[in-house]
């Protein structure tokens, strides 16, 4: 079972070998403060056993006895830990049967040493309990663990211990397994703001308009609207709108504005009417977000769209066509609440005229909300719409559906979800990408609309809810039983729909994403998450789960009894409450809640209902993680590179910028997206950089057996070329994909002295003086502070060790005076999600500080002749074709009759156009370098 990485960093964890080995004998101590007069009313000891202590690995066995040997024991506990033992460290060997095996990995930090340890539970019970118990025990034990994580080894065994010793009592042992991880295992560190809805405020962006009108939709909204519930101002919101007009994404009608579509045909009416259609609907199909209508649109064949128009709101839109035999009606519903950017997890609505406080989860602030002038839209990553306004609304939208199409005899609520994990039963364990059908077991959906609160300790102790369930559970019979062949259509209808969304929709990724995407991340408090490996992680395909499905109100505060919570910390509760709550009920999925639509089905007397829940996310299918599926290229690395000028921490647009690239890269490029002057003009690009690559071999002086780190390594385009000398390259990247595109084509290739693994190369998962060389590639570029690196590369060298530099540099021709010079550095800068460029001086410096000594400088223009921009600018036909307005011109019909996808000419401009011209006009300037070799040695 592979190993997934724990969020949490360990301090005054260890110093020296010698201090690590002593580290278990003198914790245990610590638990024989006071010795034990009396043993438990249960009669039962916990016994602590060490079996293996070591630097490296050290494992222990926590146990249910009666008796014990004395001559062993070497603390007995006291106090309110009566009937705790600590053992002495026998000669024990691990034992790799059990019944349950959980696993994950921590990391261990010592101020500037850094390491990851695996972990591995192995759950033995009773003889007498079902394997189904087992697995359900060791779930929930594992859940009350983490629910705030022990920061410290004395604090997470004691929790153990303890948890072993008042409840759990089905468990006879745990053996704990603790071992420094390898090179090569070492894992991914996601972020945790993927797994919240996230808290700290953001710049507005053309996607956040964009959103608040696809929230709104079909209605629209005013400027004055959209630009209050952002918080922004008019005139921005107004460009935003413009830019979005121009793309055919949005249309002004009278004062408002509003999302359209390629199928809108948008009809003005001032009453309500009636249709009169000579093939009634039999079915009717609810979805709530803009892509989820989108989705159901492109499967629904001879469609007819009608939206019909009001403003003010009270707008409605119908598709109407048919799925296989039955003739459907498809709607979408306008979320009411509010819309804010600030992203706050715990949707607070502001009702009409209402001012609302607003508690933000992560931080202690609590916004202070202006008065709306009338509903607004919620943000969908967080719109636990709860206030009667929401419900309503919603409700009355299904009722004016039912009401107008009455010969409908099935409903179907369809949307995205957040699976329930399992964190070892690969049977209950649902994924991303799977789908979940309502059904009885025992109950199609359960919401819980408010708490029960203890009145001594104020804490939340149970839930009350409304459970729904259909009359005719036809759809549920049908989903139960799909057999192969049914299966394989589902397949085939899947992706001919993804390829038809993809092709119509440009700006949007309907595709499944790739399995190393989908992280099973657990709120472990504090801001952290725990990542766990899947159960059935061999598994890759969707498979349709039938049973209950659940949403609760938000919830707003919560404080812990637990020794270890300091401060309060509203994301964490949220989860836990949330954990509780789906076990409690039997869930398989969690949506955002749907209780007053699944009312006004039953009060229009339909009988025959179900939801669909697609599985975005392992929370409530709004979570920034489930962003994927959905997200804008071009917008979101506007927004990530403001963020990252504010903060100095460029890592997350990089992330995001080669997320995207990297395929590009590997299918255009060959896998090295950096430049190298031809020695011949007729020379290629992929033989200059090939010759390139060979210099740099022979500066590292690179032969067989020699180990080197390519830093900032990409897909692995440089090692490939260096493969061939025989020496062990690792490459370390911090963006996950690439790991895995290149370490495919390594295997594809048997390059097995390659290998790449993920990790930021300011906090490198490499051990102390292990190498011999290390390179970095147009990669310190990405990094405002050289100086870390530069540290951690220096950390990894051995004494005399090489490292060698060839990267993007301002000249001493660059003067931060001239509007020319500036302009053209930070267009190629916000381009490539780059913070300011360094100068060569500056590179040479800081390494000099962090103990690397340059030992020669090698300029490839001069030594050449050529420029390191040749490839471009030597095509006058390459740069007609950048540059080119009517280029521009056919690109832009293209998006407008969807021949080419929306948002195109944007990226054309910004990332392909852009980068291109700034690095040419840079070069001839004399500005910028691109193709100077400079070589350092460790000081030894």
């Amino acid at each position: 079972m592979h190993l997934g990485p724990i969020r949490v960093d360990y301090t005054d964890r260890y110093l020296t070998k010698a201090s690590e080995s002593s580290f278990f004998g003198s914790r245990w101590r610590l638990f024989g403060k006071m010795v034990a007069t009396k043993v438990p009313h249960y009669g039962g000891l916990v016994v602590l056993s060490p079996l293996v202590q070591s630097p490296e690995h050290n494992v222990v066995l926590i146990s249910r006895n009666i008796d014990v040997e004395y001559d062993q024991i070497l603390h007995v506990a006291g106090g309110e830990h009566t009937g705790i033992v600590i053992n002495k460290l026998t000669d024990g060997k691990p034992n790799l049967k059990c019944d349950v095996a959980l696993n994950f990995s921590v990391w261990l930090r010592n101020a500037d040493m850094k390491k990851q340890e695996n972990r591995c539970f192995r759950f033995r019970f009773f003889e007498d309990i079902e394997n189904a118990d087992k697995h359900a025990v060791a779930q929930q034990f594992f859940r009350d663990l983490v629910s705030i994580f022990p920061r410290d080894y004395v604090t997470f065994l004691k929790r153990i211990l303890k948890l072993m010793q008042n409840g759990y009592v089905a468990l006879r042992e745990i053996e704990i397994d603790m071992q420094f991880a390898k090179e090569n295992e070492t894992y991914q560190m996601p972020d945790p703001k993927q797994y919240d809805s996230g808290s700290e405020v953001e710049n507005v962006t053309i996607a956040h308009v964009q959103e608040v009108l696809e929230h709104a939709y079909p209605n629209g909204l005013s400027v004055h609207i959209i630009a209050e519930s952002l918080r922004c101002t008019n005139k921005e919101v107004d460009g935003f709108l413009h830019e979005l007009e121009a793309l055919g994404i949005v249309q002004k009608l009278q004062n408002e504005w509003i999302r359209v579509s390629a199928a809108d045909k948008i009809e003005l009416s001032r009453t309500q009417s009636s249709f009169s259609l000579r093939d009634h609907p039999t079915v009717a199909i609810l979805t709530c977000l803009f892509a989820e209508k989108q989705s159901i649109d492109a499967i629904i064949d001879n469609s007819t769209t009608v939206h019909r128009y009001r403003s003010g709101g009270d707008s409605n839109i119908y598709t109407l066509g048919w799925i296989g035999k039955h003739r459907v009606v498809a709607t979408k519903l306008a979320v009411i609440g509010v819309y804010f950017v600030y992203s706050i997890e715990s949707v607070d609505i502001v009702i009409l005229d209402d001012p609302t406080a607003h508690y933000s989860s992560g931080k202690d602030i609590n916004y202070h909300c202006g008065k709306g002038l009338r509903p607004l839209v919620c943000d969908k990553f967080s719109k636990n719409c709860d206030s009667r306004e929401a419900t309503t609304s919603a409700g009355s939208i299904t009722t004016r559906l039912l009401g107008n199409f009455q010969h409908v005899e099935h409903v179907f609520i369809v949307g995205v979800g957040g699976g329930v994990a399992h964190y070892t039963d690969a049977t209950r364990h649902v994924r991303l990408g799977d789908v979940v059908v309502s059904g009885p077991d025992p109950n199609s959906y359960v919401f819980a609309h408010a708490y029960t609160v203890d009145r001594a300790t104020e804490h939340v102790n149970g839930f009350l809810v409304r459970n729904w369930n259909p009359q005719d559970a036809i759809i549920t019979h049908i989903a139960k039983n799909m057999d192969e062949k049914m299966i394989a259509e589902w397949n085939s209808i899947t992706k001919t729909t993804i390829d038809h969304l993809d092709a119509a929709n440009g700006d949007m990724s309907f595709s499944r994403p790739p399995p190393q995407a989908d992280l099973l991340a657990v709120p472990v408090g504090s801001g952290q998450v725990v990542v766990i490996p899947h159960p059935n992680s061999e598994r890759v395909n969707s498979v349709v789960h039938v049973g209950s499905i659940g949403a609760m109100v938000s919830y707003k505060k919560q404080t812990f009894t637990n020794e270890e919570q300091v401060g309060e910390d509203t994301s964490g509760a949220t989860a836990q409450l949330r954990d509780k709550f789906a076990t409690n009920h039997n869930l398989r999925a969690v949506d955002a809640g749907f209780d007053s639509v699944i009312a006004a089905i039953n009060g229009s007397r339909i009988d025959s209902w179900a939801l669909i829940r697609g599985i975005a996310d392992y929370q409530h299918g709004q979570s920034r993680a489930s962003r994927m599926w959905q997200e804008i290229f071009a917008e979101e690395h506007d927004r990530l590179y403001r963020e990252a000028k504010a903060k100095s921490d460029y890592s997350l647009v990089t992330m995001h910028y080669y997320s995207v690239m990297s395929v590009i890269i590997d299918e255009y490029f060959s896998g090295s997206f950096h430049f190298a002057p031809p020695r011949r003009e007729q020379q290629s690009l992929t033989d200059a950089l090939k010759e390139l690559h060979e210099r740099i071999g022979h500066c590292l002086k690179l032969t067989k057996g020699k180990k080197c780190v390519d830093i900032g390594c990409g897909i692995g385009g440089v090692m490939h070329d260096l493969a061939i000398t025989g020496a062990d390259l690792t490459g370390v990247t911090i963006v996950g994909n690439e790991v895995v595109i290149g370490n495919e084509r390594f295997r594809n290739e048997g390059l097995d002295n390659c290998c790449i693994v993920q990790g930021n190369c300011c906090c490198l998962p490499l051990m102390d003086s292990h190498y011999d060389c290390a390179y970095a590639v147009y990669a310190l570029k990405y990094l405002e502070d050289l100086k870390p690196a530069l540290q951690e590369i220096n950390r990894i060298l051995r004494p005399g060790g090489f490292f060698l530099v060839y990267d993007l540099l301002k000249t001493d021709k660059y003067h931060s005076s001239s509007e020319e010079h500036k302009t053209i550095i930070k267009n190629l800068e916000y381009a490539c999600g780059m913070p300011p460029l360094h100068t060569k001086e500056e590179t040479i410096s800081a390494a000099k500080f962090c103990g690397l000594e340059l030992i020669e400088n090698i300029d490839l223009d001069r030594e050449t002749g050529n420029p390191y921009y040749f490839c471009f600018s030597h095509s006058p036909l390459f740069m007609w074709l950048i540059n080119s307005s009517l280029i521009d011109w056919i690109i832009s019909i293209a998006q407008t009759l969807h021949i080419m996808p929306r948002g195109f000419l944007r990226f054309k401009r910004i990332f392909l156009a852009g980068t291109v011209n700034s690095i040419v006009n840079a070069g001839k300037l004399g500005i910028l370098s691109g193709s100077e070799v400079l070589l350092f040695q460790k000081i030894k």
